[in-house]
């Protein structure tokens, strides 16, 4: 992602991490994804979660409806990318916002 560094994302960080609540990311992400977007970034970290648990690619693919291209993405992500789904998933577990 160090390529994608730059003043203007530091500005979008920021201000994801200054939301104070669900509806407020709701609302920011509808303003500025499309339905489509928003849904496949859900579907890929849902598939994240998936590979977690163990599950392979039928039951993912089956359950999900992404494509195996899809899956083998994330999976080379989780176990080769920057640990972005990791850090997501443990803050899940930790309870966080």
């Amino acid at each position: 992602m160090q390529n994608y560094r730059n003043e203007a994302t530091d500005t979008l960080i920021r201000a994801i991490l200054n939301m104070e609540n669900a509806e407020q990311l709701y609302s920011f992400f509808e303003d500025v994804c499309t339905i489509n977007e928003f849904k496949d970034m859900a579907q890929r970290f849902e598939v994240a979660l998936m590979l977690e648990e163990g599950k392979n690619y039928q039951q993912i693919a089956a359950k999900t409806n992404v494509s195996t291209a899809t899956i083998s993405r994330v999976s080379r992500c989780l176990n080769y990318g920057n640990g972005g789904y990791r850090c997501a998933m443990e803050n899940l577990k930790k309870g966080g916002k």
